[in-house]
């Protein structure tokens, strides 16, 4: 319970308590050692912890579950620092949500060099409010200025490394045609394991968007048991990266899925797969030159 409250620190002083003075062979303690650790950024004492578990108990409930979370951890080159800003809580001035939201609507009704005024105040007023680079960046690309928006991107990720940056100025340079930028920021983003699950997920939807499936896989499929899932979109992009790896039957389970809730290309391809072959080139987690950032 305190674990799913987000008290790590307390929830492990309890866990450790148990295993070093109560019953040194409840060894499920270690697996949840494991992912508390994990989302306090301590990814060597979560491997630690993770292996502890998978040693003693080879064939154990969660064995599954640990290998998961073992695939995200032991990534090569990890950069661990890319989310400690998330560790502080920075309190946000209601002002500067207010504006945000109000850029928002701005973009939604196409009045882009508007909420491009907005985004700029923002930034000027709050410098320390990531988002709104972001925001300013997608506004600029959707004006036609890619190259201007790449730069915002790439000054911004300088100063701090912010996960929907990484993300963004991946896509950016794929469709603006640099590709060897867009490799490096490729590879960089399958070397990021973020804290926060909603940065988690945009990892995995950039990864599926560029094709880059095996890296999505197991981001997917862990999100997909540690994150509550009410979004059609998420099951849609988790049966996109599923079929192009060849697990057809967890693709079409996801696509059920999603076709339940709504999702009326998931519905179309179900259908279609009842019919022929699917071209892989039908099955694609969104049109990149829909660089509305649809991360949602």
């Amino acid at each position: 319970m305190l674990s799913d409250m987000g008290q790590y620190e307390r929830s492990n002083e309890i866990l450790l308590h148990v295993v070093e003075h109560i019953d040194y062979q409840l060894y499920d303690c270690y697996y949840f050692l494991a992912n508390n650790y994990a989302y306090l950024g301590l990814f060597d004492k979560a491997r630690e912890a993770a292996n502890n578990y998978l040693k003693l108990m080879p064939y154990g409930e969660f064995r599954a579950d640990t290998e998961e979370l073992l695939e995200l951890l032991n990534l090569e080159d990890l950069d661990a620092g890319v989310e400690n800003d998330e560790l502080v809580d920075h309190p946000v001035p209601d002002q500067v949500i207010l504006q945000y939201e109000e850029a928002w609507r701005y973009i939604k009704e196409g009045n882009y060099r508007q909420a491009e005024r907005n985004l700029r105040e923002m930034i000027e007023d709050q410098p320390s409010y990531l988002a709104s680079y972001n925001q300013l960046a997608r506004v600029l690309h959707l004006q036609g200025r890619t190259e201007e928006a790449i730069f915002v991107l790439q000054e911004l990720i300088e100063e701090q490394p912010y996960v929907p940056a990484l993300c963004q100025i991946a896509l950016l340079l794929f469709e603006a045609g640099h590709k060897e930028e867009a490799s490096y920021w490729t590879e960089r983003l399958k070397d990021v394991v973020p804290i926060d699950k909603g940065h988690m997920y945009k990892v995995a939807t950039t990864l599926c968007r560029l094709g880059e499936y095996e890296a999505a896989f197991p981001v997917f499929r862990y999100l997909q048991k540690h994150m509550p899932q009410e979004k059609a979109s998420f099951f849609y992009r988790y049966g996109v990266v599923a079929y192009h790896l060849g697990y057809n039957n967890r693709t079409r389970k996801a696509w059920s899925i999603a076709k339940r809730w709504g999702h009326e290309h998931a519905a179309n391809l179900l259908a279609t797969w009842e019919k022929r072959s699917l071209d892989d080139e039908e099955v694609r987690c969104e049109d990149l030159r829909d660089l509305a950032f649809g991360i949602e």
